[in-house]
C-alpha cells in the first residue's frame, strides 16, 4: 500500500470507459433474455431483467477483479485494484460490487467520498480495505527482457 495512489481523473475515466465494455455485454445478454422470454415482458420481468444485468455485470467484474485485479477499462487506464492480502477473491470481489452498487443508490455516496478523501478511496473500497495502484510505471512480469 506503498505505491503513490492514481489520480481522481483516472478513476472517474475508467468508470466512463467501462460503461463501454458493459454496454455490448448487456446487449448480448439483453438478447438472450428477450429470446427466451418474448412477450413476457411486465412489471415484474422488468425488474428480473435488471436484476439479471446486474448479475451479469457482477459476473463480468468480478471474475477480472479476481483473475488480474483489472477490467478492460482498468486496463487501458492502468489501474489495477488490490486488498491489503493481494488480488481480490470472488467473496471480496463480490461484497465491492454489492457495496459500490448501494453507494451508487445512495447518491453516489461512495464516489463523492473519493472527492473528499485524500487518498481518492471509494467508500466502499476504504471500508473493504481495497486500494487502486497505478501500474504506469511498473513493468508487467509476463514481459520479457530485451536480449543484447
Amino acid at each position: 500500500m506503498n505505491k503513490k495512489s492514481p489520480p481522481l481523473i483516472r478513476l472517474f475515466g475508467s468508470l466512463i470507459y467501462e460503461l463501454f465494455a458493459l454496454v455490448p455485454i448487456w446487449m448480448v445478454a439483453g438478447f438472450i433474455f428477450i429470446f427466451f422470454f418474448d412477450g413476457f415482458f411486465g412489471v415484474h420481468q422488468r425488474l428480473i431483467f435488471q436484476i439479471y444485468l446486474w448479475l451479469i455485470s457482477g459476473v463480468y467484474l468480478t471474475y477480472c477483479w479476481k483473475r488480474s485485479g483489472q477490467t478492460l477499462a482498468m486496463r487501458a487506464w492502468k489501474l489495477k485494484i488490490t486488498s491489503t492480502k493481494g488480488l481480490l477473491t470472488y467473496p471480496s470481489a463480490w461484497k465491492r460490487y454489492i457495496f459500490a452498487t448501494l453507494g451508487t443508490l445512495l447518491g453516489g455516496v461512495s464516489f463523492i467520498w473519493a472527492l473528499t478523501n485524500k487518498r481518492h478511496f471509494y467508500l466502499h473500497d476504504q471500508i473493504l480495505k481495497n486500494y487502486f495502484t497505478d501500474v504506469r510505471f511498473y513493468k508487467s512480469s509476463s514481459r520479457q527482457s530485451k536480449r543484447k
